[in-house]
């Protein structure tokens, strides 16, 4: 089964260490092995793609332009050549060009890791343009403002048939 891996948003805005304004649980441990897991993705023939949150320039978070919207170091040189989707929306789907990436590459699974797991994971997860795909979310490749608040948005998906939580 062909195989994208999304990696949503590792982006500036959620690393105190990269002066963002929303940090995140366990954000810089969690970066380093989305980078980790990518590379070996990536090997292993899966297509990586990097998601990106946008808003207008002035925007209070990841202000288009700003620092802040850029991919942390953890992930930018494994990003800097793959397909990209800029969303300004939690679901990575919607008015972006994710579908066309997937349907030229003939992509029948994707797995999802990222930030926040409350938001814009599973967001795009339950996307009814989900549905066309087998859909994993890679729960230790995701993380939110807390703990707690990662595991209730993973509860939240266990019962949708077309989302498997690995």
């Amino acid at each position: 089964m062909k195989t994208a891996l999304l990696i949503i948003d590792v982006q500036n805005e959620y690393f105190a260490s990269a002066d963002g304004k929303f940090d995140q649980f366990n954000v810089d441990k969690i970066a380093q092995e989305i980078a980790d897991y990518a590379q070996t993705a990536e090997q292993n023939g899966e297509l990586v793609i990097g998601v990106q949150h946008l808003m207008a320039e002035d925007y209070p978070l990841f202000a288009k332009g700003s620092a802040g919207v850029e991919f942390h170091s953890s992930v930018a040189g494994i990003l800097a050549d793959k397909p990209l989707v800029q969303k300004a929306h939690a679901d990575s789907f919607l008015n972006t060009n994710l579908i066309e990436i997937l349907k030229e590459n003939g992509i029948e699974q994707v797995d999802i890791c990222g930030i926040m797991t409350q938001n814009c994971v599973t967001h795009t997860a339950l996307s009814p343009f989900a549905k066309d795909y087998k859909v994993r979310v890679l729960s230790n490749l995701c993380t939110a403002p807390t703990e707690l608040i990662h595991q209730i948005a993973l509860g939240a998906l266990a019962d949708r048939e077309w989302i498997e939580v690995v």
